[in-house]
């Protein structure tokens, strides 16, 4: 809970007056999350504008081509343009407005965004297997997202094919010096900004309105997953976050989340940079890598396993 550094000692409270002090801590809360909103509207708007100013001055483009080129998904001569300006709106986006966030709210800053190491035992060995495991998990929910009869009028609303060329376009690769820039525009920065903003400061306060830790957990997955318009994805995409979302809560580390994160955007960078040369990566490029229900079991099992070892840990340490 954000707010515990200033809760009063609840023994002493009556029961009329620990409800009326729960609702107030609750419309708190919401004040928050409503404050964190209207920061998050007016830096997407202010680092949109200054990133089209400076894109323009770095690359060499006229001003009034900018606006036409960043909803253009056919342009594939602009994609340098189109990363550059990317990373810069969504770190505004997603980074500015969770530290303004802190500093309206006098939040110190490490007692959300949870910059430190995690206390469970061997959680840097059981990573890598919870990721392998979750990407099998992922892949099984995307082949039941795509056999989802969705209206054409949602997949408008989302906007999902334009997305998607957008990303490809952007994930296009010729030599190592494209793959690296990708790995640090399309893997990296979005790990970073996105669980800054949504496991570090959307999650806790979800958490603390409705004083309930798996409901938080649950509407920000749910939240992130619509935020990336992709209709399409959007079981695989609300699973990861879930994973996610758990993961920060037992942990009270986000090095643990931006790791996986960054593994699970490197994954599809590495799919398309040897696609010709991989059949796995080329069906993982196509959406076409589907486990069966064995190793979908098998690996959701893991997951369970890992994560029942990671809460026992978590209570251990809260017993210290």
């Amino acid at each position: 809970m954000i707010y515990h550094q200033f809760l009063p000692n609840l023994h002493f409270l009556n029961r009329n007056n620990l409800q009326n002090y729960n609702e107030q801590n609750r419309i708190q809360y919401f004040a928050d999350i409503l404050i964190l909103i209207g920061l998050l509207f007016i830096s997407a708007i202010v680092f949109s504008l200054l990133g089209a100013l400076i894109s323009s001055a770095l690359f060499h483009i006229p001003l009034s081509d900018v606006m036409n080129l960043i909803g253009n998904t056919s342009d594939t001569a602009n994609v340098g343009f189109l990363k550059f300006y990317n990373a810069f709106a969504t770190f505004g986006a997603w980074v500015v407005s969770a530290f303004l966030f802190t500093q309206v709210r006098s939040y110190k800053v490490n007692s959300l965004w949870k910059f430190q190491l995690p206390k469970v035992r061997f959680i840097w060995a059981l990573l890598p297997v919870l990721f392998i495991s979750a990407v099998v998990v992922s892949a099984y929910l995307l082949n039941l997202n795509e056999r989802l009869p969705i209206p054409v009028s949602v997949r408008s609303f989302f906007n999902s094919a334009n997305s998607a060329k957008m990303l490809e376009n952007m994930l296009q690769m010729n030599n190592n010096l494209d793959l690296f820039i990708n790995i640090i525009c399309i893997a990296l920065f979005p790990a970073l900004f996105e669980e800054i903003f949504f496991r570090g400061t959307l999650q806790p306060l979800f958490s603390g309105f409705f004083q309930n830790h798996h409901v938080g957990i649950w509407l920000c997955s749910l939240t992130f997953a619509l935020v990336h318009l992709n209709i399409d994805q959007v079981m695989p995409m609300m699973f990861l976050a879930l994973v996610l979302g758990y993961l920060f809560y037992y942990t009270k580390s986000i090095y643990t989340n931006i790791l996986i994160h960054f593994l699970n955007n490197s994954l599809a960078i590495f799919a398309y940079f040897y696609q010709h040369n991989s059949e796995i990566a080329k069906q993982v490029v196509e959406d076409k890598f589907t486990p069966n229900m064995l190793s979908f079991v098998l690996c959701s099992g893991i997951i369970i396993t890992i994560f029942v070892f990671i809460i026992k840990q978590h209570k251990l340490s809260n017993n210290e």
